[in-house]
């Protein structure tokens, strides 16, 4: 009887550390899972964000090849809440209105860029952080590169472009009757309606 009662004993022993070390596992493999889920996340996102990252750069060096072709291309669009997306045209990057699609690895990424006017200090020529009309930089433009996916927080980044490259145009006539105060071409001989301050008399003018 006395045997009977320890290896009873014994069993319910072993049963009982049999049951901690289950729980033990339990606890173990449940954070095990919770660290790789999060792991797997934290990738996911991560890979994501990489996307949005290189989709924003292509639109500011697509805006770039835009803007280094004509700076009307993007000085002449609407500003602030007007959104475009680069798309190519011929061979060429050319800015569309409204916002682009890209799938990648199976997510759809929505991008879009947004140009503003800029403003320069009268005294530093420092670009201001509030844009000041009377204080405008024609020859610069903020340019604000939108990219966003369900799911995920969009990415966005700027960059400042300026004017740097003119066209120098040969001109040889003076022709009246220009186009005003719109952007000239290159070949075009004429001038803007000619008025008592202009004089052309000998091939020659003069602005007083």
């Amino acid at each position: 009887m006395n045997k009977f009662n320890k290896i009873k004993r014994n069993t319910g022993s072993l049963l009982l550390e049999l049951l901690i070390v289950i729980s033990i596992l339990a606890v173990i493999l449940s954070f095990s899972a919770n660290a790789i889920f999060l792991s797997m996340k934290s990738n996911r996102v991560s890979g994501e964000r990489d996307v949005s990252s290189s989709l924003a750069s292509e639109e500011i060096e697509a805006v770039r090849a835009v803007t280094e072709e004509d700076w009307q291309n993007i000085y002449g669009l609407t500003k602030s809440i007007a959104h475009y997306y680069p798309t190519q045209s011929s061979g060429k990057w050319i800015l569309s209105s409204g916002d682009g699609t890209v799938i990648l690895n199976g997510i759809t990424y929505t991008r879009y860029i947004t140009i503003d006017n800029v403003s320069r200090d009268a005294t530093t020529r420092d670009i201001e952080n509030t844009y000041i009309s009377s204080d405008d930089d024609p020859s610069t433009q903020k340019v604000t590169a939108v990219v966003s996916w369900s799911g995920g927080n969009s990415f966005t980044t700027y960059e400042y472009f300026f004017r740097w490259k003119n066209k120098i145009c040969g001109q040889n006539a003076w022709t009246t009757g220009g186009s005003g105060n719109t952007v000239k071409n290159c070949t075009d001989a004429s001038y803007d309606i000619k008025d008592s301050n202009i004089d052309v008399s000998t091939g020659v003018i003069k602005l007083q």
